[in-house]
């Protein structure tokens, strides 16, 4: 696109110079500022912000290669972020634009909202379930996950067992937004066990991640922030099961889920 910006820019200040000799060049196009405006992509285009009003003869093409020109990164989902007119015209002027060559009205900043939404367990257990056959519960709760407007899928492997810690990455209208880390229990039928690799044999306490009396590292979760901590577990626990942890601030035990080898995630604080 940048290469259409620069074809444009080219014909219309080559059909300026034949026509005005050595005279001040004339405006090619009218740029009206809005005050406020919103997206839902990762990136601010002219057209977003702006009303873009031919001054010459101007095909659709080339005004519509004008609106395309990146302006600046789109805030996070839901959040806002300030354009001012002086970044329009820095911009401008990087792709070429002279000054003289357009005029720059309407709001002095811009208010960029990008639209989003957060995502559920709930959505992310059917995309799961959608893109590997199966049923899948999340034995955690998500990740805060802020998401543009759109339909929402997952792309995944199958998990090499019932019990795992998937990576997954989060697609809106087929493109990747995200990728998070979901600890998963895959539902699946008696029948269907052959596709999984069996990792959790019932062989005395081979497969407890955490054991009894041993020191843990907590992962707590305080809206988008983690915290990290030490406990003692007070039992012992294979990944995805719910143990006790002992800490020094406080008389009870806290009850998380096992993440990982010596680590227990609380989900809720």
């Amino acid at each position: 696109m940048r290469l259409a910006h620069w074809l444009l820019l080219l014909t219309l200040t080559a059909a300026l110079t034949i026509g005005s000799g050595a005279q001040e060049p004339k405006p090619l196009v009218r740029i009206l500022l809005r005050e406020r405006a919103t997206v839902n992509v990762p990136t601010i285009t002219l057209g977003s912000i702006a009303d873009i009003l031919p001054l010459t003869e101007m095909s659709d093409e080339q005004v519509a290669a004008l609106a395309s020109l990146p302006v600046a990164p789109a805030p996070l989902p839901r959040y806002s972020r300030t354009i001012t007119a002086g970044e329009v015209a820095t911009k401008l002027a990087q792709m070429g634009w002279r000054n003289g060559s357009f005029v720059l009205e309407g709001a002095t900043k811009v208010l960029v909202t990008r639209i989003g939404r957060q995502v559920t367990a709930a959505e992310l257990e059917a995309a799961l379930h959608k893109a590997l056959g199966v049923p899948v519960k999340l034995l955690l709760p998500p990740p805060p996950l802020l998401v543009p407007s759109g339909e929402l899928s997952v792309q995944a492997l199958l998990p090499s067992s019932p019990r795992t810690t998937l990576p997954v990455t989060v697609l809106v209208d087929g493109r990747p937004v995200a990728t998070v880390r979901l600890l998963v229990q895959a539902v699946v039928p008696p029948a269907k066990t052959e596709g999984f690799s069996s990792s959790e044999p019932n062989v005395g306490n081979r497969n407890n991640l955490v054991q009894r009396r041993q020191t843990v590292r907590l992962v707590v979760r305080v809206n988008r922030v983690v915290v990290e901590a030490q406990g003692t577990a007070l039992q012992d626990g294979k990944l995805g099961d719910e143990v006790l942890v002992a800490v020094a601030w406080s008389k009870t035990p806290l009850k998380g889920v096992v993440t990982g080898e010596r680590e227990v995630t609380i989900p809720t604080w």
